[in-house]
């Protein structure tokens, strides 16, 4: 008999990234809000994303969400433009706030001592 082969698995990181993105109801918003979005994903931890498309004094919308065992900082800046907002993963919840940038980029990263145990996703999207 020949043996079953299983497909590969996806790494904890992934499904941890993937509960991320459900709380942010990330794939219903990109498909309704493209003119209003800035940026979207998840990010390594630690990590950063840049987006120099950014125009000085833009005002934005920013969300966050991480999934699994512990918390994560994401810190957004642009020029001298900084806000850090601690989120708690083991919360099913997400974090926003309003963010103008500074300069023309801006920055998301994310932290957290439990890198191997956590998953992240954001969204930033013009205020309308």
């Amino acid at each position: 008999m020949a043996p079953i082969v299983q497909p590969p698995s996806r790494s904890g990181r992934e499904q941890l990234n993937e509960e991320a993105r459900n709380l942010l109801s990330m794939a219903e918003r990109l498909e309704s809000d493209e003119k209003g979005l800035v940026s979207a994903g998840t990010l390594a931890v630690p990590g950063q994303n840049l987006d120099e498309t950014i125009e000085s004094g833009t005002a934005l919308r920013v969300e966050v969400a991480c999934a699994g065992e512990g918390s994560v900082t994401f810190t957004v800046s642009s020029g001298a433009a900084r806000t850090a907002e601690r989120v708690d993963c083991t919360q099913p919840m997400t974090k926003g706030f309003d963010f103008t940038t500074a300069g023309p980029s801006l920055a998301i990263q994310a932290d957290s001592p439990e890198e191997d145990g956590v998953g992240t996703a954001y969204m930033v999207s013009h205020v309308s």
